[in-house]
């Protein structure tokens, strides 16, 4: 019996992995001086999983997901980049939003103050780490120049990005989850 339960918790995490990874090409630009920061809706199966099977198969799913990403786009230093921030960005905004909803019913108030947190945390990791560490790397590792003072660039184009970002990905997981909260719940108590 615990067998077979192994087997359904990484069929179902492998599954939304796939969607996950499918998702990532569905991606656009939202602000203009940061073309290579795109939105992308790969977090919401990854959410998915948080709620169905747990803290360690979110983990489990963004990894999965990133690594077939990083691999079948093409081996490269930009996108090892690229995809290690996508990684960090998925886990800086998933878990607190499921920490913060996971024991509460689904009610307006719970989601909008579990979404603010995530988007808070997602901003202010992220600002800090594109200031940091990741545009530095861009900017001396692949010659990347900018248009505009390093400060100026995070202020005006990474700091609205993940709070659009972080408004979208968990305005429709929210509409998501209202929608399959009793279904995620039946399955969630199978993998307890």
């Amino acid at each position: 019996m615990r067998n077979s339960i192994s087997v359904r918790r990484g069929a179902i995490a492998a599954c939304l992995a796939a969607i996950s990874y499918v998702l990532m090409y569905f991606s656009f630009v939202i602000i203009p001086i940061v073309p290579f920061m795109k939105l992308d809706f790969s977090d919401i199966p990854i959410l998915l999983g948080l709620f169905i099977l747990g803290p360690w198969a979110g983990l489990e799913i963004a990894a999965i997901r990133s690594i077939i990403y990083f691999v079948l786009t093409g081996v490269s230093l930009p996108h090892m980049i690229g995809v290690g921030l996508s990684f960090v960005a998925t886990m800086v905004f998933c878990y607190p939003l499921y920490f913060m909803m996971r024991d509460k019913k689904f009610t307006l108030k719970n989601a909008v103050l579990a979404i603010a947190a995530s988007m808070i945390s997602l901003t202010v990791v992220l600002s800090l780490t594109n200031f940091f560490v990741t545009i530095p790397l861009y900017m001396n590792l692949l010659g990347m120049k900018l248009g505009m003072p390093l400060s100026k660039m995070v202020l005006f184009g990474v700091v609205p990005f993940n709070l659009i970002k972080g408004a979208i990905i968990g305005g429709l997981f929210a509409l998501v989850y209202c929608r399959l909260e009793s279904w995620v719940s039946v399955q969630a108590h199978k993998f307890v």
